[in-house]
């Protein structure tokens, strides 16, 4: 028995070493990238919040591409790369970004940098249990460094970045900043890249497994980023008794029960609210939420349909009033009612009588989070609804939350300097249903007054003569460039 542990030991040993070995061969295929960034303030939209720099990894893959996170590189305005053998560092361009799978491309014009450099190849989805190294560049050294650790659970979960829910893979070895963007090797091969951590836990770490980057990647071919899908629809478990028996799948197995359908969505229109779903592309759908994957394991079902491009057609086998039928449709690009965080690249914005107005996003609700942790538990309620709460089903069909975010003060506001961060709802009796409406129905008050409302029912009266004349003493006061962001200017100049 004690020969047999002797000769386990020196197994798992050697594995060890074969491990290293590899990593080893493969360093200079690991970067190190310096990033310089300067990031829009959400809640002043006409200015950035001043340079700051950061440090990342990332490594080569075919095609002299760099691939690393989309956090390392987002907001950048210069961005450096250096090899692990190479002191020179070199200056890299962004080719391609995915905020929803956090991930990018970047690109170096001197060929040089390349010379000498096997590109890593993409390898499998690991599975339980197998033993990985993360290369990268984390804090508390210049050095490259090499952490080992066992794949420990493969789930979809949300990413941090974006707050889209994806595949990924859960490891014990160690991740730090820096190590974000670095590869994660298995047998000589990439098979994910160092994303994040787990708060408030030891040695769980999380990266983007191959499925998603093959995915990115693909995507990428035809020279567009367009994302992955979502359909737009939640969805309740059937394992009640008395649920299943209502809806009339007793008999059947598995399904769950659609309880939304978001406008707007690919599925709006196709799938109804009391729909069973009971297949996805031919694949049973547990009354759990889940599939079969691989042997034993089981995924959200979300994964089925994220792993699709956009533009594919979805087949869904249902119930609806008892009756069974198929229906299918393609699945398109989808911006949920509150975007998620760096689905807005540059807010609008817009001032009209020194009152300031944007569009609410997840961005504008971190702003909160300057104060601390937990931005969602400090933003305004109504704001917070409308994203993590019931609002989020938009019943009202609405395009985009139209907020008044500031009131830059004046005599033509007088009375209204405490009003902030208020929902708007009408603009001279009429709803508004997006940012652009808004802003049009604006410039088509014909009377002395113009009359914003809100979802508080406060109203806001503003005198329409020499408004802007005023907006332009506002702005100078207030060292505001301009009233309007680009995007609303291209909307007034096409109603001239």
């Amino acid at each position: 028995m004690k020969i047999i542990k002797n000769f386990i030991g020196i197994l798992l040993f050697s594995l060890i070493l074969i491990q290293s070995a590899v990593a080893a061969d493969i360093r200079d295929s690991v970067v190190k990238i310096y990033t310089t960034t300067n990031r829009v303030d959400f809640y002043h939209p006409w200015q950035s919040k001043g340079s700051t720099a950061l440090i990342g990894s990332g490594c080569i893959i075919s095609g002299n591409r760099i691939l690393t996170n989309a956090h390392v590189v987002s907001d950048q305005t210069f961005i450096q790369v250096k090899k692990y053998s190479d002191p020179k560092k070199y200056t890299a361009r962004l080719m391609a970004i995915g905020h929803d799978c956090d991930l990018a491309i970047l690109e170096v014009e001197d060929e040089n940098f390349f010379k000498g450099v096997p590109p890593l190849e993409i390898g499998d989805l690991p599975f339980l249990r197998d033993m990985v190294n993360v290369i990268g560049f984390p804090t508390g050294g210049d050095e490259i460094s090499i952490t080992e650790g066992v794949v420990s659970r493969i789930e979809v979960t949300r990413y941090v970045h974006s707050f889209s829910r994806l595949l990924t893979v859960q490891i014990d070895a160690a991740v730090n900043p820096g190590n974000s963007g670095g590869p994660v090797i298995k047998d000589g091969k990439l098979i994910g890249v160092a994303m994040q951590v787990a708060p408030y836990a030891q040695n769980i770490g999380y990266i983007i497994p191959t499925p998603i980057i093959n995915h990115f990647l693909e995507d990428l071919k035809d020279g567009r980023y367009n994302g992955f899908p979502l359909a737009g629809f939640e969805f309740l478990k059937t394992e009640n008794p008395t649920l299943r028996e209502y809806y009339k799948i007793k008999d059947k197995k598995g399904g769950i029960l659609i309880s939304r359908v978001l406008p707007y969505s690919s599925a709006y229109g196709k799938i109804q609210e009391g729909d069973v779903i009971l297949e996805i592309d031919g694949v049973p759908v547990g009354e759990d939420g889940t599939f079969q994957f691989r042997n034993t394991d089981r995924l959200l079902i979300s994964h089925l349909i994220t792993q699709k491009q956009i533009g594919a057609t979805l087949s869904f086998k249902i119930i609806r009033d008892g009756k069974q039928k198929d229906i299918s449709f393609p699945i398109s690009s989808f911006t949920l009612f509150v975007p998620n965080p760096y689905s807005v690249r540059n807010p609008p914005y817009y001032i009209y009588g020194g009152l300031v107005f944007t569009v609410l996003s997840a961005d504008l609700l971190f702003e909160w989070n300057d104060q601390g942790n937990d931005a969602q538990f400090r933003a305004p309620i109504d704001f917070s609804y409308s994203y993590f709460g019931a609002g989020r089903l938009n019943e009202d069909k609405k395009k985009e939350v139209v907020v008044l975010l500031d009131v830059l003060p004046d005599a033509i506001n007088v009375g209204y300097h405490d009003y902030s961060s208020l929902i708007i709802t009408k603009v001279n009796g009429e709803d508004v249903d997006s940012f652009k409406d808004f802003v049009l129905s604006l410039h088509r008050a014909k009377g002395p007054y113009t009359i914003i409302e809100t979802k508080e029912k406060v109203k806001l009266i503003l005198k329409n003569e020499n408004i802007d004349t005023i907006d332009q003493e506002i702005l100078k006061r207030n060292s505001i460039p301009r009233c309007y962001s680009a995007e609303v200017e291209q909307w007034l100049n096409e109603k001239k």
